[in-house]
């Protein structure tokens, strides 16, 4: 048996676009988008890219970004521009801290916002909790407790899903896992079939093939773990 031993596949913006109108026939045979289908095409492919924030956590979309808390600071933006100049987290599922040289990474709690706003304001010492919120291309992490002097030579270490990347140029490749890009391209399908006049009946059937599609990427993008059950003691 001869394989190709290759195990990367990408696909650029245009390419991707091109595959979509094949989907929905209004491209003959060895025809090309034109401008104005390019153009459209990649309006709809960055809109679709946005709404798949809704997924959820994939574990490809995971990163880690470390700070230094500084005295008598609880609050800090993250974002581009901001104190923690990277993109901004959608969500923050884990958090942990280092005290100093000491390699042992110490668990933070991380807090819905509704409970940090019922918190006493603190003095200063170490944090043990952390609250996020986002908001419009930024966020913002809060500390408790805040840090004084002593907590300065801590490093806090979040767990974060990052936003997707979208398409700038028409060579650019989609920043998603190859088994996503059967999902995307029938999704952008069906976002462009009425532009183009596709009968409902058809665009029912792409909406079937899109959705069928996506779960299947979605099942390889969950981390694996263990559940753990145990029965609840009551007093009798």
């Amino acid at each position: 048996m001869t394989t190709s031993g290759n195990t990367i596949y990408q696909l650029t913006r245009d390419e991707l676009i091109t595959a979509a109108l094949r989907k929905l026939g209004v491209l003959a045979e060895g025809q090309t988008p034109s401008a104005q289908n390019l153009s459209d095409g990649a309006q709809a492919v960055n809109v679709l890219i946005a709404a798949l924030r809704s997924i959820g956590m994939p574990l490809w979309a995971r990163k880690t970004y470390s700070f230094n808390p500084v005295a008598n600071t609880g609050s800090y933006d993250i974002g581009i521009g901001k104190t923690f100049n990277t993109a901004y987290p959608l969500h923050i599922m884990q958090a942990y801290r280092q005290d100093g040289s000491n390699t042992t990474k110490i668990n933070m709690e991380v807090i819905p916002n509704f409970n940090y706003n019922l918190y006493p304001t603190s003095s200063g010492g170490t944090p043990i909790q952390l609250s996020y919120q986002p908001f419009i291309n930024y966020g913002t992490i809060r500390l408790w407790p805040i840090p004084d002097s002593s907590a300065t030579s801590s490093t806090i270490t979040i767990v974060y899903q990052s936003p997707f990347e979208y398409f700038n140029a028409a060579t650019d490749t989609l920043a998603f896992p190859e088994e996503w890009y059967l999902a995307i391209i029938y999704k952008l399908a069906t976002l462009l079939a009425p532009e183009w006049g596709i009968p409902l009946a058809d665009r029912q059937d792409l909406k079937k093939d899109a959705a069928e599609y996506i779960e299947m990427a979605k099942e390889v993008g969950y981390e694996d773990g263990s559940l753990f059950v145990q029965p609840n003691k009551r007093n009798r």
